[in-house]
Formats: structure tokens, C-alpha cells, sequence
């Protein structure tokens, strides 16, 4: 059995779970330990976000010089990730720990905004950068 997700509201409720009584004993048969988990709904960045995103970065490898250098998109990318939305630590076999940069695609569409905003917000005002859009 794959994954089965719904989204629940006051709007569908009653047949929404009309649906998921009326498909428990087929999943049941084939998984008798199932697990079931509620949560707030959280919607996932828009793939609009992301292309804009993505311009951002490049105007900053366009237009930003830090110390006589310019970076790639990819660059930017991976630094403000670190900056704006901190790093997740890595245990390695060996006993050291590695920083790698969070994940973009955790963020929801409320996060993804504040994220873009901060970054145009801050290189504004760290190195001048205009932003037109």
C-alpha cells in the first residue's frame, strides 16, 4: 500500500471520512498495523516561488561583488540557506560532524516569502543590490 494523504476542512469532513471508513478494511488486509497521523495543513511552496527564487540567486551572480569575487547562483543559493534558514548536523562514521545548509523545499509558501524577502532585504542593504521585482 502507498501513502494515502487527505486534507481535511469543515467543508469536507463527513465525506471525507465516510471515505476513509469505507476503504479501512481493504488497507487493513494488506497492512494490519496502520498508522494514522493528523496535523495542520501546511501548503508547500508554489513552483512560481521557486522560479523566483532561482532569480534571485542569479541577479545576485550577476550584480554582487564580495571582495573583488563574484559567485555562482548555486553559490548564493547554498549561503543563504545556511544564513537565513540555518544548518542541519551531520554525525560522520568517523566521529566528526559536518553543517550542511537546510533544505529549501521544507519551507511552506509563508516561509518561502519571508525567506526571498529576507535575502533581498539584506543584500539591499550589504551590498547595494537593486531589486525590481
Amino acid at each position: 500500500m502507498q501513502n494515502v494523504t487527505y486534507r481535511l476542512n469543515l467543508n469536507n469532513m463527513r465525506p471525507l471520512m465516510t471515505t476513509i471508513w469505507n476503504n479501512l478494511q481493504g488497507w487493513l488486509i494488506g497492512n494490519p498495523d496502520l498508522e494514522i497521523c493528523i496535523r495542520p495543513y501546511k501548503s508547500k511552496r508554489s513552483i512560481e516561488q521557486n522560479r523566483r527564487l532561482w532569480k534571485i540567486y542569479q541577479h545576485l551572480a550577476d550584480t554582487v561583488w564580495v571582495d573583488g569575487k563574484r559567485y555562482s547562483a548555486e553559490t548564493w543559493h547554498e549561503y543563504c540557506k545556511g544564513k537565513f534558514i540555518g544548518y542541519d548536523v551531520i554525525a560522520m562514521p568517523d566521529g566528526s560532524e559536518i553543517r550542511r545548509p537546510v533544505s529549501t523545499t521544507k519551507l511552506n509558501t509563508a516561509e518561502m516569502t519571508d525567506y526571498q524577502n529576507n535575502i533581498q532585504a539584506w543584500t539591499a542593504a550589504e551590498f547595494g543590490t537593486l531589486w525590481e521585482f
